[in-house]
């Protein structure tokens, strides 16, 4: 961070937005010592508050990372605990906090058992049980669902509204946060560029070539159609609805062009079941899937439903309990690990060296590659990190990292498991392009993801996970547009004039 000025008032709701990598993380903890990464060179933090006592509160992008203890109560406790609680206003202070945030029911259910969207309450609670006059969030939907993130973001917005607490939010994806915010700060390589109150920073980001894609797909379609010059921006739905309808004679749908399927089928899974214990619940239902060379697949559904227990059931991290998994057409042996790239949820896991050369030059040297490391480092906007321990890498930067190390492997299949996490929106446009490429070269994928844009835009075909059942896959146009709620916001707000539609760039002026 260089020559940083920010002014933080009571009662803010900042969502703090920018590129992979821009430094949002490292200046989001400055504001607790404990958290704080390197160190202040010159220049000054003031505060009214005091930074070491619980007027500040942290919620982090990794789930799982925050919670310590068994159960949710547990976590509670020990938080009170170590603030010097009596027992008193220990059960008083949990007794309001699980109302509040509607948690009561799986107060005592064990961590492990909980699902994404509720471990991430859990955190939030342990951050509110403290009172803390500003709470800071770092990505705190990056795991998240759709429907959860959203539920945990009007939860925070609650917060705001109804005490006063000052919010400042990191976030890569403005969809559902900036209804709720009142200003908009973009960093850039460690400065502050922009700091305005959220309508006018919303229009000056359009104007911005490396920030247009931030915008959310109502506001974007509203100002490339200028159809919101007199309206404060964010929009909802229901407004663009209003403003789109009188002239929809205007405008049309455009035309996507798909080419034929191939039809040989590279994976083959058939009736697979899966459970942890042996008188649990299935995780996996009957799954049969088959995914043909060249075409990409993504599964999306709610946080806890067995998509990311599917992907390593497929991969054999995990062992089915039956069912049959074919690799072009024979069960899977030595070469199917050969031929095949994972990428976890967490990719730091796969990292065994102490800078990113390094981490490369043994990937290279293992296949015995002609690429050249300057090259790799170019091409997944690694350049200048070369000496970076790996687990000092941002979020974003880490899954590239990862991904780079799979592509020197040169595999026929993919299994990306949550790529788009941590990853700005024009390096979720870059990482789409890498995959599309690594498809016209015969390459197939298989996804899980949360993003519902991505999932529109890069892949072939869509299905849904539940309750350990995987629906049919579908083309996304069809997957979509018939959804009530699992949708793009574009198709919530315009499926009464244009059905079909899903981004912003679905919808444009006629050309006569």
């Amino acid at each position: 961070m260089k020559h940083l000025n920010f002014v933080l008032e009571r009662g803010d709701f900042v969502t703090l937005i920018g590129a992979t990598g821009s430094g949002k993380s490292t200046f989001l903890k400055q504001f607790l010592p404990r958290l704080a990464t390197g160190k202040v060179i010159s220049g000054e933090i003031e505060t009214e508050l005091s930074q070491n006592t619980t007027n500040f509160a942290y919620v982090s992008q990794f789930v799982d990372n925050q919670i310590i203890m068994e159960t949710p109560r547990d976590e509670l406790k020990f938080v009170l605990d170590n603030r010097g609680c009596s027992e008193n206003e220990l059960q008083l202070r949990i007794s309001e906090i699980a109302s509040f945030l509607n948690i009561v029911d799986f107060l005592d259910v064990k961590v492990n058992n909980l699902s994404g969207g509720q471990k991430q309450l859990i955190n939030l609670a342990s951050a509110l049980v403290l009172k803390p006059q500003v709470l800071l969030l770092d990505e705190p939907t990056a795991q998240l669902d759709p429907i959860a993130s959203e539920k945990l973001l009007q939860v925070v917005h609650k917060v705001n509204e109804e005490f006063s607490l000052t919010i400042v939010l990191v976030e890569h994806e403005l969809e559902q946060v900036v209804k709720f915010s009142n200003r908009l700060v973009v960093m850039e390589h460690g400065r502050i560029i922009l700091d305005q109150p959220i309508d006018a920073g919303l229009r000056e980001i359009f104007q911005m070539n490396s920030y247009q894609n931030y915008l959310t797909q109502v506001d974007r379609l509203a100002l490339e159609l200028k159809l919101a010059e007199h309206e404060a921006l964010p929009l909802s739905n229901k407004t663009l609805n209003q403003f789109v309808r009188p002239v929809s004679n205007k405008l049309q749908i455009r035309k996507s062009i798909k080419e034929a399927s191939n039809k040989t089928v590279v994976f083959q899974a058939d009736k697979v079941n899966f459970r942890f214990d042996f008188n649990g619940d299935k995780i996996l239902n009957n799954i049969s899937l088959k995914l043909q060379a060249g075409q990409s697949y993504c599964v999306v559904g709610p946080n806890g439903t067995g998509k990311t227990t599917l992907l390593k059931v497929l991969t054999q991290q995990l062992s089915a309990q039956s069912g049959k998994l074919l690799f072009e057409g024979k069960k899977l042996k030595t070469e199917f690990y050969q031929r095949v790239f994972v990428l976890p949820q967490n990719p730091a896991t796969l990292f065994v060296k102490d800078t990113v050369r390094e981490e490369l030059n043994y990937q290279l040297d293992i296949y015995q590659s002609q690429t050249q490391l300057t090259d790799i480092l170019e091409e997944f906007s690694l350049s200048g990190l070369e000496e970076t321990n790996p687990y000092d890498l941002s979020g974003g930067q880490q899954e590239f990292l990862a991904l780079a190390l799979g592509f020197i492997k040169q595999p026929k299949l993919l299994f990306l498991d949550e790529p788009t996490k941590g990853l700005d929106p024009n390096k979720r446009i870059e990482l789409g392009q890498k995959l599309q490429a690594f498809q016209e070269n015969g390459g197939t994928i298989f996804a899980n993801s949360h993003d519902l844009l991505f999932a529109v835009n890069y892949f072939d075909q869509v299905a849904m996970m539940f309750s350990g059942k995987l629906s049919e896959f579908a083309d996304p146009r069809e997957f979509f547009s018939n959804k009530f709620f699992y949708t793009t916001e574009i198709n919530k707000a315009l499926r009464d004039i244009f059905p079909t539609a899903l981004t912003w760039k679905d919808i444009q002026r006629n050309e006569s």
